[in-house]
């Protein structure tokens, strides 16, 4: 690596760029987790503890897309979720592969416009939203087995209002 290269301070709509784009990846992993823990507990309802955490890791391990067709696959979601998740697969997969592409000019001169970042942030709102569909579906899969949910329910509700819970 040369060590004359000089290196230019990130202007305000580049450090917006990387918050927005962080934002955005840590809620579609977030969406990857809450898909994880849901395939695994409806291909598992009976297994033991120690069972579905292997199931789990296997699943983590997975992408977005291989989860998506697992759940689609074995059925797992009505048809209104896996629209969501088909349509969300194409966002994420812009936002990881793609967002440069076509921008490189403007990212190059440090000049980022307004429906980039309006792009990116609506990717992250749908991951949040898509994240709350996958955890009620798994609320109404628990209460169907006979789980007592309310305590969730109300944790999540709680967090919707913007209240933050803390063990």
């Amino acid at each position: 690596m040369r060590e004359n290269v000089k290196k230019i301070q990130a202007n305000n709509n580049e450090i917006n760029l990387y918050c927005f784009l962080g934002e955005a990846l840590l809620k579609t992993q977030m969406v990857e987790q809450a898909l994880s823990h849901s395939i695994t507990l409806k291909m598992n309802p009976d297994e033991t503890k120690k069972q579905a955490d292997e199931f789990l890791k296997q699943t983590q391990s997975y992408t977005l897309g291989q989860a998506i067709k697992i759940a689609i696959k074995e059925k797992l979601y009505n048809l209104s979720i896996q629209d969501e998740l088909n349509s969300f697969l194409q966002q994420r997969n812009w936002l990881v592969h793609k967002v440069i592409c076509g921008n490189e000019e403007d990212l190059n001169a440090g000049k980022i416009n307004e429906e980039l970042f309006h792009k990116i942030k609506c990717i992250s709102d749908k991951a949040e939203s898509i994240q709350r569909l996958i955890e009620y579906d798994l609320i109404d899969f628990c209460t169907s087995k006979g789980r007592n949910m309310s305590k969730i329910i109300t944790l999540l509700k709680l967090q919707e209002q913007g209240i933050r819970i803390r063990k």
